[in-house]
């Protein structure tokens, strides 16, 4: 997925110059226009048909449209982390920016803003994947299971400092969970 504007910053041609085309490659289906500043290359599967975006492209593509910090729904990360079967039908994105509904090639995702402190740094961080977990799991729902499977990947990931780090800035009912988490790691990475 790419918006207008994007090409326009790459240089790619004038503002005119990118709407125009873009026009016409629409016109003749070589290029789909999904909403209004939105567009891609339709990707076509032999027995489906014409396929449309992934949620992913629509929230990548919305960030670099708009500048914001977008993150992904916290029972994402338990699930990611073999925590909960659960799938999230439809998620609720987290963002920076106000909150709204992008109704966008055929899909409707939902941003709600977060606070600055829950958005800091957390693309791609591990520690902050088990600070979502647990978030999403809630206090009365998490078990001994749910404990050994994140030291497991506390350990695997070598995150034991990072995430007593991190741990400072939790909930205050989470910190006696992180420290069941830590207890056996600090022994191994300390």
């Amino acid at each position: 997925m790419f918006t207008p504007a994007e090409l326009v910053r790459e240089r790619v041609g004038t503002d005119r110059a990118v709407r125009e085309t873009l026009r016409r490659l629409v016109a003749d289906g070589t290029v789909r226009r999904l909403s209004k500043g939105y567009y891609d290359v339709p990707r076509v599967n032999a027995r489906i048909g014409v396929l449309s975006p992934t949620p992913e492209a629509i929230i990548a593509a919305h960030a670099r449209k708009t500048g914001a910090t977008i993150e992904r729904p916290e029972l994402d990360a338990a699930n990611r982390l073999g925590l909960t079967t659960q799938v999230v039908a439809r998620p609720i994105y987290r963002t920076n920016l106000f909150p709204r509904d992008l109704n966008i090639g055929g899909q409707r995702i939902k941003l709600r803003t977060a606070g600055p402190r829950s958005l800091a740094g957390k693309a791609g961080d591990p520690a902050e994947l088990v600070i979502d977990a647990l978030q999403a799991i809630g206090r009365a729902h998490i078990t001994d299971t749910d404990i050994t499977k994140l030291r497991e990947f506390v350990q695997e990931h070598n995150l034991a400092k990072k995430l007593r780090q991190r741990g400072r800035r939790a909930p205050s009912w989470m910190l006696p969970v992180i420290d069941k988490v830590l207890a056996k790691t600090q022994e191994t990475n300390g």
